[in-house]
């Protein structure tokens, strides 16, 4: 199910809502920024707003539930590969790990006519397990000049709702050609 944040108060103009695409940032370029010193700054939205959730099946053991945490990772797989962000790898020593297994690192592009925007170019979020549902965070490089924390509402807000439809809109397997 597609989520639209059309009605939320501080959400930008519907215009600029049509052309978004979300590119996984390579695995490369994220240990070459960490070799370069360079951190990753991120804001969990789900700690820092209360007016916006992503909702999931309440209950994955549920026969037929199709949206649980996951089914979110499985999609994830399909669109953008294992996750890119080192430390976060299936096998990996989990001994430092709090609440995150996975975690992908995306740039979201803005595509839509550059003179109707209100929203940046681009901007970066992560996508990640959170408490057993999905997290989305705003990101970036701390050695430049953007802080994620000052991103203003509209940026938040599609953060959350792309992330919440993609990994909420079935795709279609190989296996039976079944939707899942």
């Amino acid at each position: 199910m597609q989520y639209d944040i059309r009605d939320h108060p501080q959400a930008p103009p519907v215009e600029e809502l049509r052309e978004f695409t979300m590119v996984p940032i390579s695995r490369e370029e994220i240990l070459s920024r960490r070799e370069a010193g360079a951190s990753l700054e991120e804001v969990n939205l789900r700690e820092t707003r209360n007016d916006v959730h992503v909702e999931l099946e309440p209950d994955p053991t549920e026969r037929g539930s199709h949206d649980d945490i996951g089914t979110a990772l499985y999609r994830l797989v399909q669109l953008f590969g294992t996750p890119n962000v080192p430390g976060y790898d299936a096998g990996d020593d989990l001994s430092d790990r709090e609440d995150t297994t996975f975690k992908y690192l995306l740039r979201v592009i803005n595509e839509s006519d550059a003179d109707e925007r209100t929203l940046p170019d681009e901007w970066l979020i992560t996508v990640y397990d959170y408490h057993v549902e999905l997290g989305v965070g705003t990101a970036a490089w701390d050695d430049e000049s953007v802080d994620p924390a000052e991103y203003d509402d509209a940026v938040e807000i599609v953060s959350m709702a792309l992330a919440t439809n993609v990994v909420t809109e079935p795709l279609q397997c190989v296996y039976k050609d079944k939707w899942y």
